[in-house]
């Protein structure tokens, strides 16, 4: 089964950044690729790199340091790895169920 991307919004310190979901071989593809060369031993450097450039979609061109403290940064990467990885989606039907539930 394809799946096509998959946008997600959040606000941030302020800020809203739109995260997209490309599909499970792509948050496995970004797993393998975050580990210091030569070891096994993930990379936070690699992984941050990864999510701000393939996963935050808006606002485009983010760095690590365009951020302003550790705890803003942290949730971004928070948010953007959910995202990636998928979980998003059980949330989202669980919040439609809860809604419709007393409407049937």
């Amino acid at each position: 089964m394809a799946t096509k991307p998959y946008t997600v919004k959040k606000k941030i310190g302020g800020v809203e950044y739109t995260a997209q979901f490309n599909g499970i071989s792509a948050a496995l593809e970004a797993a393998d690729s975050g580990y210091i060369d030569g070891t096994s031993t993930a990379s936070v450097v690699k992984h941050t790199k990864y999510l701000l450039e393939n996963v935050i979609v808006e606002p485009k061109g983010l760095t690590a340091d365009d951020f302003d403290n550790m705890d803003d940064l942290n949730a971004v990467i928070g948010f953007a790895r959910n995202v990636m990885e998928g979980n998003f989606r059980d949330k989202q039907e669980k919040q439609k169920s809860a809604n419709t539930k007393g409407s049937e």
